[in-house]
Formats: C-alpha cells, sequence, structure tokens
C-alpha cells in the first residue's frame, strides 16, 4: 500500500531527481540548485546525502558529467533507466506493462508527450511530480510506478559491482531508499 501523504510530502524533489537522471544538462551546474532544492525538498533521513550529491556533481564539467552519464547508460547494456527491461527485456508482458502504465498516466493527468517509453525512470518521476490524484478513489493504483521503480532499481544495482562510486548509481541508491518511505508495509496497514 502507498503512503500518499508522504508521496505528496515528498513530490518537489521527484522533478528534481527526474532532471538529475535525464542526460546532463547546465541545469545541474546553476549555482543555486543547492539552496533551491534544500528549500524545496522536505526533511527526510537523506536529505543531507541528496545534497551532498549535488555538490559533488557540481564538481565537474558538464562535459565530464555527460560522458560519465552516456558510458554508464547509453554505452553500457547492463544499466538502463528502462526499469522494466530488466525483468521483461522485449517480452509481451513488458508491452503490456508499458500500456498499462501509459494508461495510469493519463488516468492522473499526465500526457506523455515524448518517445520515451513509460518505464523510462526520468519519465515516472514527472508523473510522480505532476500527476493528479488527490481526492481520487483510485489513488493507491500509483502503486504500479513504485512496484517498476522498486524492482527495476533493485536489478540496475545489482549489477554495479565494478562501477561501486559511480555518481549516479549513488543517486539511484539513494532514490531507492527515499522510495521505500513512501511504502506501507503489510502489517502496518492491518
Amino acid at each position: 500500500m502507498i503512503n500518499i501523504e508522504r508521496v505528496d510530502q515528498l513530490r518537489p524533489g521527484f522533478v528534481y531527481f527526474s532532471h538529475w537522471l535525464d542526460y546532463p544538462s547546465a541545469e545541474l551546474l546553476q549555482p543555486t540548485l543547492v539552496a533551491d532544492f534544500t528549500r524545496d525538498y522536505p526533511k527526510t533521513p537523506h536529505k543531507a546525502a541528496l545534497v551532498a550529491w549535488i555538490k559533488q556533481l557540481q564538481q565537474k564539467s558538464l562535459f565530464d558529467l555527460q560522458q560519465e552519464y552516456s558510458n554508464l547508460f547509453d554505452l553500457n547494456k547492463r544499466f538502463t533507466l528502462y526499469l522494466s527491461y530488466y525483468r521483461y527485456q522485449d517480452s509481451r508482458e513488458r508491452g503490456q506493462l508499458l500500456a498499462k502504465l501509459k494508461m495510469l498516466y493519463e488516468m492522473f493527468g499526465v500526457a506523455v508527450d515524448s518517445d520515451e517509453l513509460a518505464d523510462y525512470f526520468p519519465l515516472m518521476l514527472e508523473f510522480l511530480t505532476y500527476g493528479k490524484w488527490d481526492q481520487d478513489a483510485r489513488q493507491q493504483d500509483i502503486g504500479l510506478v513504485f512496484q517498476v521503480i522498486e524492482d527495476g532499481t533493485y536489478n540496475l544495482l545489482k549489477n554495479e559491482a565494478e562501477y561501486a562510486g559511480e555518481a549516479y548509481l549513488e543517486l539511484i541508491r539513494l532514490l531507492r531508499q527515499e522510495f521505500r518511505s513512501c511504502i506501507v508495509a503489510q502489517q502496518e496497514v492491518s
């Protein structure tokens, strides 16, 4: 079960995370980014680590960030931000899941106007930022997004042995921890 109140608290950060996990742009090097994120994001056990992550990346040039990103996600078959790929690869089940995700986005007012597949991690984060599920009886359906993120990021990080310490993988590890705070364990529900 999803803790909708917690999701709503973390929403201001989802758009930041979406941009940070997409191909790096000059936005990541803006001098006000740390202050903006600190102001917008709620206090969580991982906020300080996220701020430290930003500061670490801001020590690099945009070219270096883009090269690291490309080497990890574009030129490396072990890591993809299309999170359902790890479980389903190019199977029919993945196609069905992508269709369900796209319908979910539309159900909560988010139209996908890009060429990205519905399981692209930054796109999923954009949905969590802009989706309109307040007072909607179907709001627990967003749990599908959390399932795909949990499963996909688990499998993504499982492949990281020789890439330990890679900045983008560290961000994904921090995001997994933040997302776990949005999931209510079954025994808590009873």
